[in-house]
């Protein structure tokens, strides 16, 4: 007689035999479960059972299936140690949570095509795809960081090791960048505290076709070496056979072998192997030190898999969109305010490799409800006295703290100043960002620039106030057609400079605000405005870095009126604009009689 729960959950249409069990009989840690099921299934020419599990949360939560006994199919992609069957990611997952029977035949029929395509071989590329997963299953598997980035070519590496922790990171080399990296992330100094040990990178070529080993069944050293000489260009090849020439092992030493395998393009999986416990083969006469054993098995050791932990910046900009395009991209900042300390902070994720920061003001209490350093960036405590941060300094410490191995350097001087003293400071850069909020100084800029062959394409972005909206500006970029001074000059007479055309605040009109005294006049808007801002200009920034924009456009964010309405003031017949058409007009800013990039005539 078939069981109620089994009928009401339509399980006896899936499953032979099936039957309620306990869910203390699955064995796994991925519960609680509140109810289990176990039943037969023909699959590839045999009977399997198969053990359905329903969370706690269930139908809520997806419900798991297991093979109950893992190695029943041999090792098929997606199939975890404890006999899970990974059918589905959880990511982004919709389950109708009104039929819980349909919910477990979609599961079951998902899991079903995913043991078959194992069997089958359909779906043996996934066994690279997810190669690191599976070596992380290993038993014993040690977890390690690594700041390495792995490429194609052969390379020896460094390998601290902190005897307290335990904690294990790799790294290719000691410079002052990875040093920054290695102290941001472990709060001392790893170079002078961590024992150091050596170790090698050695890339599988493009193509390599290699299964990683079963849960149950671990490489050996000989299988690795095969491995490695089958796979191997013969570049890397030489590299190694001069390595193994020349490396021998006392009883105490520890050798570390990583190996990548090209996965997709600018992807390569990265795992690892660590040799410990060299001791003599008995009965067996060997020289002393050993041989390493990729050349030649002259003594015992212990074999241990090492699961990498990736903190390299090519890896994790993988996530981000593929912006490991900006991988060594420069960037020079004028004006670490609002929007430009915003903008800083988003083009480090985005992956540029060189900020330059430019701003001669000191970080204010007034401004730490609008800007990216807060009350912590206020003040250093030196031995006598309490002493202000420059804008500059503050922002470079806090970049660092993000993203150690950024490259940046700065300069507490006055824009203006800077372009006379020291303007390849400022023009050696792929892209140059101005969030001065100071027209007059930017439309100088704006002048000086055009008039260089040298100048990079040039971004202007500033805010309107009272939530009105905020402006970019791209110029220089690829053509010198449109630029800053467009945007003020009269389309009549360009001898008369008019308020900024792109405002979404009607002319002639003063927005400026106090709160105790004309020395804190300050533009009221709001931190959220800042960040959209800077939003809209980062993402300018980074298209014009990729290459995906090829004219100088201005676009624009709106936002509400009603602040600017109850005070009696007015909105320009610009901000009456759809955001269609706001997009569309993006290129018709262009004045032609402008006297910087236009024909300078007088209509």
């Amino acid at each position: 007689m078939i069981e109620q729960s089994v009928l009401n959950l339509g399980l006896h249409e899936l499953l032979n035999a099936v039957k309620e069990i306990s869910s203390f009989n699955i064995s796994s840690t991925r519960g609680p479960f509140k109810k289990a099921f176990e039943g037969t299934y023909a699959i590839g020419g045999k009977d399997i059972t198969i053990q359905l599990a329903l969370p706690v949360r269930f139908p809520i939560e997806k419900p798991m299936l297991f093979l109950k006994d893992p190695q029943v199919l041999g090792f098929l992609p997606h199939i975890e140690k404890d006999g899970f069957i990974c059918y589905s990611h959880d990511e982004g997952l919709l389950l109708d949570s009104s039929n819980p029977s349909g919910i477990l035949k979609e599961a079951f029929q998902r899991a079903e095509r995913t043991l078959r395509d194992g069997i089958t071989g359909i779906n043996k590329r996934d066994y690279l795809v997810d190669f690191e997963v599976l070596w992380s299953r290993q038993s014993e598997v040690m977890r390690i960081d690594s700041l390495f980035s792995p490429g194609n070519t052969f390379e020896r590496i460094l390998v601290f090791f902190d005897e307290n922790t335990g904690k294990t990171v790799i790294v290719k080399n000691t410079d002052n960048a990875t040093a920054q990296s290695l102290k941001t992330l472990y709060k001392c100094d790893v170079v002078k505290e961590f024992t150091s040990y050596r170790g090698i990178h050695i890339p599988l070529r493009d193509g390599a076709q290699v299964k990683p080993p079963s849960y149950w069944d671990f490489w050996n050293i000989k299988q690795l070496r095969k491995i490695v000489n089958e796979n191997i260009s013969s570049g890397t090849k030489k590299n190694l056979k001069s390595y193994l020439e020349k490396t021998k092992f006392k009883t105490q030493d520890k050798e570390y072998i990583f190996i990548s395998i090209p996965i997709e393009k600018g992807q390569r999986a990265f795992v690892g192997i660590l040799l410990t416990d060299f001791k003599r083969i008995r009965h067996i006469k060997t020289s002393y030190p050993f041989s390493h054993p990729l050349k030649q098995i002259h003594a015992t050791f212990s074999v241990t898999p090492l699961s990498v932990k990736r903190h390299d910046t090519e890896f994790l900009l993988n996530r981000t969109l593929g912006h490991n395009k900006l991988i060594g991209k420069k960037v020079t900042l004028i004006g670490l305010g609002s929007i430009g300390s915003r903008i800083a902070l988003e083009l480090g994720r985005a992956g540029v490799s060189f900020i330059k920061l430019i701003d001669k003001e000191i970080l204010d209490v007034d401004n730490i409800y609008r800007h990216e350093l807060g009350t912590s960036s206020l003040y250093w405590k030196a031995e006598k006295a309490y002493n202000n941060i420059s804008k500059a300094e503050g922002l470079k410490i806090e970049l660092l703290q993000h993203f150690p191995s950024l490259n940046i350097n700065y300069e507490m001087e006055e824009v203006l100043t800077l372009m006379e003293e020291q303007k390849n400071f400022i023009l050696d850069s792929d892209i140059i960002i101005v969030a001065l909020g100071s027209p007059t100084v930017e439309l100088e800029l704006n002048k000086r620039f055009y008039n260089m062959d040298c100048a990079p394409p040039i971004i202007y972005t500033w805010l309107d106030p009272l939530g009105l909206g905020g402006h970019t500006l791209l110029t220089n970029n690829q053509k010198k057609e449109g630029c800053f001074q467009c945007l003020y000059t009269h389309v009549e007479n360009n001898n008369i400079l008019i308020p900024n055309r792109a405002s979404f605040a009607a002319p002639d009109q003063f927005f400026g605000k106090t709160l105790t005294g004309c020395e804190s006049v300050f533009t009221p808007y709001g931190s959220l405005d800042a960040l959209q801002t800077a939003i809209l200009a980062s993402r300018l920034a980074i298209k014009t870095l990729q290459g995906q924009e090829r004219g100088n456009p201005l676009l624009s964010w709106k936002g509400e009126d009603k602040e600017v309405l109850s005070q009696g003031k007015k909105v320009s017949d610009r901000y009456k604009l759809t955001n269609e058409q706001l997009f569309e007009y993006r290129y018709l800013y262009r004045a032609e009689n402008c006297p910087v990039c236009g024909t300078g005539e007088t209509t």
